[in-house]
């Protein structure tokens, strides 16, 4: 029996696509992703700026990453939140964002590595690491005159990371799964004293990294 051309051709284009879908299963089976969301609430009393201010974060502390931390493919930083949920000012009157301005002349989050200090075997709290100075730090956000009432309880200001944060971080936390989170503070526009004090700062700070594991 002849076969024509075109349900020949028809043939060939379906064994490919099936052998297609088979190597994605295959590839699905090997492969699975699973994502840890870090929530930071910082509270802060008697907070003055300009000023500096970091985060330590021990993934080991983690039991998802720990389990799969030796079939570790990749690890990439996904999304970076940041919001003020609550503002009092010196004179402890609260921030009111229908009656106040408030811009800042420069806020960056800056992710640097952590190893544990030198001659501690088994290091555990934050004490107990310091930065690491052989590797690169990198901006997660950097907002220039930043309104609080654009941040002002709105947790949609989400920030899209770069594939070089995720190569060099992939190739890190595999050894050594520490890192700071570093939070600077520049001025208040128009500020002409040397520090400007709040009373009481509320902030909230989500990242959210995701984990691909090679089974």
């Amino acid at each position: 029996m002849k076969i024509s051309r075109t349900k020949f051709a028809v043939v060939v284009f379906m064994s490919l696509l099936l052998t297609s879908c088979y190597t994605d299963v295959i590839n699905s089976f090997q492969n699975f992703r699973f994502q840890i969301p870090f929530y930071f609430y910082l509270n802060y009393i008697d907070k003055s700026i300009p000023d500096t201010s970091r985060i330590f974060v021990n993934l080991n502390n983690y039991d998802e990453f720990l389990k799969h931390r030796d079939e570790l493919a990749s690890a990439e930083i996904v999304q970076f939140n940041y919001w003020v949920d609550s503002l009092v000012f010196s004179n402890n009157v609260a921030f009111d964002p229908e009656r106040d301005s408030l811009i800042i002349e420069n806020v960056r989050f800056v992710l640097i590595f952590a190893r544990p200090k030198s001659g501690i075997v088994n290091p555990k709290d934050s004490s107990d690491f310091e930065e690491d100075t052989t590797l690169p730090r990198f901006v997660l956000g950097e907002f220039y005159n930043l309104d609080i009432r654009d941040f002002y309880r709105q947790p949609h200001h989400i920030k899209i990371i770069s594939n070089e944060i995720s190569q060099v971080l992939t190739e890190v936390v595999r050894s050594r799964p520490y890192f700071y989170l570093s939070s600077e503070y520049g001025k208040v526009l128009g500020q002409t004293t040397t520090k400007k004090y709040f009373s009481l700062v509320n902030v909230r700070i989500d990242i959210v990294i995701r984990f691909t594991i090679s089974l």
